[in-house]
């Protein structure tokens, strides 16, 4: 595993996926470079260097997990495998986890560099402006905002954007219900400031944790630990005494103020759903006491983009891979579990099952439904028959039309949890500050109480179509096996 974000980028160039762009401009045209490139299938890792108004060594890295080859490389799965068998390695990484807690030593990389008090300059750092319409830069895309709970005193990691405004004040856009917008609130229900850290690079598993939904209660740090089979290294940031990681490329810390106390203007920004939906807005200031960083810091940069595989890395294998863990824990016959893809990676889930009792697909769709691994945003949950390959459009589609009664095998929930950046929610819900949704529950199975009298599907059983791909592969060198 890669013990910090260097390391990985050094493996990409090795195997050829890694492209230096010197000279490109902080104000557009990298997060220009990055859109272009991410759209296409082979897309390179980007590292720009000699960024426009910044000396060479302060850097930004972009596109890091843009392919399914870099993706592999980055969760440890292997390269050749399909993604359905990647999802299936996932979940059995899930299934043996074993949560390791941190281990705190004395100085690393990130302390090679110590800014503190009138020190600390934000604009050192070639913070890019990804999309025409945002309203700044950003330094955060691809970090983790780190907090500790006042009451329970456990360590959350969470990936939200940050804005820099001025040399030592920048924001942190925290949407409702994630964990560390309550531990905030906790703070300032005590008339405290809320001490905040964040990293803005880091090892790719570590950063996978911090946008993983871990229950409440659980440090994204132990269950990071237990993906990497070794303790994350801490060091203890200098003036909030939080736990930040060793190797992290750049770590600012400082205290976000109660609302009311010194609100700040921030975005509008491009999101995940491919919208500009929220308008610009008075966010509580996140005042940076201190930064630390490496020599030749990198910015890692995983802005939102429409693009063929999610921006955050690997999310759609390990999304899947956590809910089919999580419903065969409670359900027989789960056979593989994926993610809607294109349509954003919190909106739809396909699930695949062998049916063994009357209701068992509604079942499955609303156990999903539930979790808060994959319940923020989620708009549609697809059950398909065990013969349906999940990650496989095409034979989805074929369930979707040649399966079920349309009039009775969808279901609507209404009242979801969602969000203010869903481009669907309607002006009044927005107005009143109502940020739920419907979830859409398509059962596009064979009708469980005369399943046996269904007619016989043409295709092959798998296991013929996998013996027959063993004796004949030679004959196809081109197939990627």
């Amino acid at each position: 595993m890669f013990e910090d974000l260097r390391q990985f980028i050094e493996n990409a160039d090795q195997i050829g996926q890694c492209k230096l762009i010197e000279n490109a401009h902080w104000d557009l045209e990298i997060g220009l470079i990055t859109e272009w490139q991410a759209g296409l299938p082979r897309s390179p890792l980007l590292l720009f260097d000699r960024i426009t108004d910044y000396g060479p060594g302060y850097r930004v890295a972009s596109n890091l997990y843009s392919n399914a080859d870099r993706t592999a490389l980055a969760l440890g799965l292997p390269l050749t495998a399909s993604v359905m068998e990647q999802v299936s390695l996932w979940r059995d990484k899930e299934r043996s986890l074993k949560p390791i807690a941190p281990v705190e030593v004395e100085t690393g990389p990130v302390m090679e560099n110590i800014h503190v008090g009138d020190q600390v300059d934000l604009l050192r750092f070639p913070s890019p402006k990804w999309h025409a319409l945002d309203g700044g830069r950003y330094i955060g895309t691809g970090d983790m905002v780190i907090t500790r709970d006042p009451d329970e005193g456990w360590v959350n990691l969470g990936t939200q954007r940050v804005q820099v405004h001025d040399r030592n004040t920048a924001t942190i856009l925290m949407s409702p219900g994630r964990h560390n917008d309550i531990i905030r609130k906790k703070y300032w229900a005590q008339g405290k400031n809320c001490p905040v850290a964040v990293s803005c690079g880091q090892a790719p598993l570590l950063w996978a944790a911090s946008n993983s939904g871990c229950p409440w209660g659980t440090s994204e740090y132990d269950y990071a630990g237990g993906l990497m089979g070794q303790p994350v290294k801490v060091v203890k940031g200098v003036t909030t005494g939080l736990p930040v990681p060793a190797t992290a490329e750049i770590v600012l810390e400082g205290e976000l103020v109660p609302p009311g106390v010194q609100d700040i203007v921030e975005g509008p920004f491009g999101e995940w759903t491919g919208y500009y939906v929220s308008e610009a807005r008075l966010q509580p200031a996140f005042r940076v006491k201190s930064v630390m960083h490496r020599n030749n810091p990198i910015i890692q940069g995983n802005p939102p983009l429409v693009m063929p595989l999610d921006y955050a890395l690997g999310r759609h294998i390990r999304r899947a891979g956590i809910v089919w863990e999580e419903l065969s824990r409670q359900l027989p016959g789960i056979s593989g579990v994926w993610v809607l893809e294109g349509a954003g990676i919190n909106t739809g889930l396909i699930i695949s099952l062998r049916q063994e009792f009357s209701g068992h697909a509604q079942l499955a769709a609303m156990t999903a439904a539930g979790s808060y691994s994959v319940a923020y945003m989620l708009k549609w949950v697809i059950v398909v028959d065990d013969d349906i390959d999940p990650t496989n459009m095409h034979e989805v589609m074929w369930a979707l039309g040649t399966r079920g009664e349309v009039g009775e095998n969808i279901q609507v929930v209404k009242g979801c949890w969602g969000s203010f950046i869903d481009p669907a929610l309607s002006p009044d819900k927005r107005a009143r500050g109502q940020f739920d949704h419907s979830t859409a529950i398509v059962l596009a199975c064979k009708p469980f109480h005369w399943m046996k009298d269904y007619p016989v599907s043409i295709k092959a059983p798998a296991e013929l179509i996998r013996r027959t791909r063993e004796k004949w592969q030679a004959h196809f060198a081109m197939e990627r096996p």
